[in-house]
């Protein structure tokens, strides 16, 4: 959830944008659009106690309005902006003290002081929040410290800064500062709410958020108390000692000098859950896992050529393999049955002989007609059957029903095909008794029976046949296929997202790009001799050479070992960087790896030294957000770090200090919003959490200021 302190709804003074103006209905609209949990409406020199009341009723139960006011200050002879922010129970009379404080002035000529600020409003128990620095027209030093030492809550009084970094800078050198939109284009709202302070602590009220500035341990122990928490009992270390740690479905920091044992600590906790059946493993960063998550070399790569209306081809390839010449019956049989015709009388008797065959085609085609509809009613069946979206989509007496249509289909269909089998075979037989008497009394009576077709047509379709399974083979190696794409991870805003590329394509018998794999174990030579000499076959299917390319088809170096299309197949896998092929530096190949280990769904993440090898920048704009998006999730995270980024930014619930003194080794535990660092062996004994951050963490002071710009100073 975030928070805005210093918004605009109406253009006040002459200088005011006229974008700055908004109605209630439009204002609540464009603040559900966002995560804005808190805002404070704090227009130039006027408090419209109307409309605030219209956009506290039309947003209630969504978004926190807090009443305001941006006021024109002198001090010193310099003019600056004071916000002050009050509880929205006190609008009414916040209203009235502003009506009385701005009389007869109007927002472009009203000016005050900072005394006549405390004189009429302090009683209210207001934030005020002062322009400060690069945030234009500002208060000095001087007069902000007269409003500190003036005010009953000096504690409420923060500095408002630019942008969070310029935040971050000066809470490190001990000034509580916040910022806000100061919108002045509701347009574009929307997308500059994202830059917008994060609130890492929830926040009930404007008096619960005035506890938290003030660091008050009951108000702070009391928003821990209701995040979900679990003790551990750990033996960490190679002698006895037990760690007793609280730790949230959040961010829990592990933190220290190098050799205090963070490690050990992580690999507990590790072991704590696994014992207790919750998969936990420590992420360990490096640079050479890269290539191995992600298979780059294709060890794993397979293809589903179905996916792609792609045919395995495998009865066409046994079709070529097995190919031969179908036989023409010579003229000599008929002129040498016409001799003998007369002869024989024996023969002449034997009237089977003069049977005509009848045509099987017409039997065989209705039977895998029919075959082939079983077989795909079949497995429709079973998909059906299996598929949980479809049993999800149905009600149960409507897939009852599906199923029952589909059953019966089923078995009509095997009966047509047994059928039209039967029918099939009965022809074949009568055929092949024809033919076998035919035979017979050739031999017994040594007159020829009259040949039963010419055989030009059992010739012709073989090579037609012949013909269509070399086009349909080639057909199918001729399909192109779309690049496979996997997300990698991210490399930061400005490089960009790191792919995975996965090509593949058929050896066709031009292919010579030597970056190509096989993806199974056939010669390269191979695949190439098999579709040329497969493209030779159809180009001379009804030529008289043809078996003279069969001849060389059948020569090719390990021609067995192809069954299908799919042993035809060559691919190349590499990472790409805005569409172009690229390889990651180690330091690039670290940042993916944690980024993926963020992004795998899990329960609990241990993260052990995460930003080795990672620049700041993208610790920062890249894993701290993915951090918080995790912990927003209610997931357990680990963190053993000492980069200031995560160990502050994250502003963890939990923070455990390890460290080696005179006394040998110590554990702090604590966290940032108390900024206490507590020994549980003596709880009297406790460090400053800022100092000892600091002290011990890398990442400047920037990194450090960060985690305060919420709740002030800590």
């Amino acid at each position: 959830m975030k928070i805005d302190i210093h918004t605009h709804t109406r253009r006040c003074k002459s200088g005011d944008a006229p974008t700055r103006e908004i109605t209630p209905e439009d204002f609540c609209e464009t603040i559900r659009s966002t995560d804005v949990g808190i805002i404070a409406i704090t227009n130039h020199n006027v408090f419209d106690l109307e409309q605030f009341t219209e956009i506290a009723t039309l947003i209630a139960g969504d978004v926190k309005v807090w009443p305001g006011i941006e006021l024109d200050v002198i001090e010193d002879g310099a003019r600056g902006h004071l916000l002050v922010i009050v509880s929205p129970s006190k609008a009414s009379e916040f209203a009235t003290k502003i009506t009385k404080i701005i009389a007869s002035s109007t927002p472009d000529n009203f000016t005050t002081t900072i005394d006549l600020v405390i004189d009429e409003l302090d009683c209210l128990g207001p934030i005020y929040v002062a322009h400060y620095k690069q945030k234009k027209p500002n208060l000095s030093d001087e007069a902000i410290d007269r409003l500190i030492a003036a005010t009953a809550n000096p504690a409420r009084v923060l500095k408002e800064v630019a942008n969070s970094i310029s935040a971050g800078i000066f809470i490190s050198h001990g000034h509580p500062s916040i910022y806000g939109s100061d919108v002045h284009d509701w347009a574009k709202y929307e997308e500059d709410s994202r830059d917008l302070p994060d609130l890492r602590l929830p926040v009930e009220s404007f008096e619960h958020f005035c506890l938290l500035l003030e660091k008050d341990p009951t108000a702070i122990n009391t928003v821990l108390n209701k995040k979900v928490a679990e003790n551990l009992l750990l033996t960490p270390f190679n002698d006895s000692t037990l760690l007793k740690l609280t730790v949230f479905n959040d961010i829990n920091i592990v933190f220290g000098p190098k050799g205090t044992g963070k490690s050990c600590i992580l690999e507990a906790i590790a072991k704590h859950y696994n014992q207790n059946g919750i998969d936990a493993e420590v992420y360990v960063s490096t640079t050479d896992r890269l290539d191995q998550s992600f298979d780059i070399k294709g060890k794993d790569v397979s293809l589903n050529l179905r996916t792609y209306g792609i045919d395995y081809c495998k009865d066409e390839v046994q079709s070529l393999r097995e190919a031969k010449e179908a036989g023409v019956t010579g003229l000599s049989k008929y002129v040498n049955f016409f001799r003998t015709k007369s002869t024989s009388r024996n023969a002449k008797k034997i009237k089977i002989k003069d049977i005509e065959p009848e045509g099987e085609g017409a039997s065989k085609r209705e039977f895998n007609e029919f075959h082939e509809a079983v077989e795909k009613t079949s497995d429709f069946l079973q998909f059906v059957e299996s598929d949980a979206a479809i049993k999800r989509e149905l009600s149960e007496d409507e897939f009852k029903e599906l199923i029952d249509i589909l059953g019966k289909l089923q078995g009509r269909l095997g009966i047509r095909e047994w059928n039209s089998y039967a029918g099939w075979k009965e022809i074949w037989f009568l055929n092949n008794a024809i033919e076998k008497f035919r035979s017979e009394v050739e031999r017994k009576t040594g007159s020829p029976a009259k040949p039963s077709t010419t055989g030009f047509r059992d010739y012709a379709m073989n090579r037609v046949r012949i013909e269509a399974n070399a086009a349909t083979i080639i057909k199918n190696i001729d399909t192109k296929f779309p690049i496979q794409k996997e997300f990698v991870g991210s490399l930061g805003p400005n490089k960009g997202e790191l792919e995975l590329c996965t090509e593949f394509i058929f050896q066709d018998g031009n292919v010579t790009d030597g970056s190509l794999s096989k993806l199974k174990n056939i010669k390269k030579g191979s695949q190439k001799d098999f579709a040329r000499a497969v493209r030779d076959i159809q180009k001379h299917a009804y030529e008289d050479s043809l078996f003279q390319h069969f001849s060389s088809f059948n020569n090719i170096e390990d021609i067995e070992e192809i069954e299908t299309v799919y042993e035809l197949l060559l691919f190349k896998r590499y990472f790409a960087l805005v569409g172009r092929p690229y390889s990651p530096s180690s330091g690039e190949a670290s940042m993916v790896m944690l980024h993926k280990e963020l992004e795998a769904e899990k329960e609990i993440y241990i993260l052990d030294e995460p930003e080795k090898s990672l620049g700041n920048e993208y610790i920062s704009d890249v894993i701290v957000p993915l951090i918080r998006e995790r912990a927003r999730a209610g997931k357990k995270i680990f963190i053993s770090t000492h980069d200031a980024n995560i160990a502050v930014r994250t502003l963890p619930y939990s923070s455990l200090y390890r460290c080696h003194g005179p006394k040998g080794y110590a554990t702090y535990i604590g966290n940032p919003f108390s900024n206490h660092l507590v020994n549980p062996e003596d709880e009297t004994e406790r460090l400053d959490w800022k100092k000892v951050s600091m002290k011990t963490l890398e990442g400047g002071e920037e990194a450090f200021g960060e985690r305060g710009k919420i709740y002030g100073n800590h």
